[in-house]
C-alpha cells in the first residue's frame, strides 16, 4: 500500500493527472512503497498517513517515474555528455527512514 496518492505524485512531478497516466503513477508509488517496507523492517505496519513515509514515497515515486529517461543507468545531455546514475539509488532514502525502522537484523 502506497503512502502517497497519485494526486500528490502528479503535483510533485508537475504533470496533469489523467486517466492515461494514473496507472503508471500508481505503479511508481507502489514500487516505492515496497522499497520503504523492505527498508524499515517493521513488525507492525507503518501508519498510512505517516509524514516521513509520505515524503519518501513521493521522492522515490518521482525517481521511478523518471527512470524511463535513464535507461541502462545513464542520462544523456547534449551539453555535458552522459551522466551515470548511482548504483544504490534507494540508499539515501533508507537512511531517511531510519526513525521508522524497528528491527536491525540482530536476533
Amino acid at each position: 500500500m502506497a503512502y502517497a496518492t497519485v494526486d500528490e505524485l502528479a503535483a510533485a512531478l508537475r504533470v496533469q493527472l489523467t486517466a492515461g497516466n494514473t496507472p503508471q503513477l500508481q505503479t511508481c508509488l507502489d514500487a516505492a512503497a515496497v522499497e520503504i517496507d523492505d527498508a524499515v523492517d517493521r513488525t507492525d505496519p507503518i501508519p498510512p498517513d505517516h509524514p516521513l513515509a509520505n515524503r519518501v514515497n513521493l521522492l522515490r515515486g518521482v525517481e521511478w517515474w523518471k527512470a524511463n529517461d535513464a535507461a541502462f543507468g545513464a542520462l544523456g545531455f547534449q551539453d555535458i555528455g552522459v551522466l551515470r546514475l548511482p548504483k544504490a539509488t534507494f540508499a539515501r532514502h533508507a537512511v531517511t527512514l531510519t526513525p521508522l525502522r524497528q528491527r536491525w537484523g540482530v536476533a
